[in-house]
């Protein structure tokens, strides 16, 4: 059912997953006097909408996390019954924070994650759409002169519309 509230489904259910995950936790490198767990990083360090860095003054590391819908190519699709969803992110580091615990990972704090998210999403099927959701992008660059980034889009199969009758 691809309409503007499976957006926000879509959307709660891939932060309740990141949230829940110990690992990924972790990897921002919170000050854990302030963060006990992923749960306390919404609305800080992970956004619902793309936060943009140069607005942040803590050396710190930030996710935002998108949805997007695109209806398929009318060669492929005349009726439009089809959307092709996007699940987007930005993973934003300082170029002070970039660096992980060598016991850890030896990759930068932005790779790291990248790979974590690619682990849990990619070949899925359970955080929305009818398909399984497909690692399309991951490239790396900079921002700004302080922030670096990755961004990663993945795309799912999904209804134009709702078979369903709301009440």
């Amino acid at each position: 059912m691809a309409n503007s509230t499976s957006i926000s489904d879509f959307k709660k259910n891939v932060v309740d997953a990141i949230t829940h995950d110990d690992t990924i936790f972790y990897a921002f490198g919170a000050d854990k006097d302030k963060y006990e767990n992923g749960g306390d990083l919404i609305g800080t360090h992970i956004l619902t909408y793309n936060k943009i860095p140069d607005t942040v003054e803590t050396v710190s590391t930030y996710m935002t996390i998108m949805v997007h819908t695109k209806v398929f190519d009318s060669r492929y699709d005349r009726n439009k019954t089809f959307v092709i969803p996007r699940l987007e992110f930005y993973i934003y580091s300082h170029f002070k924070h970039m660096q992980m615990d060598r016991e850890i990972t030896k990759d930068n704090r932005c790779d790291y994650i990248s790979m974590l998210i690619d682990n849990m999403f990619n070949g899925s099927a359970e955080y929305g759409g009818i398909g399984e959701l497909k690692l399309s992008l991951n490239e790396e660059g900079a921002y700004n002169k302080d922030f670096l980034y990755r961004h990663m889009l993945f795309e799912t199969v999904d209804l134009n519309k709702s078979f369903c009758e709301y009440e």
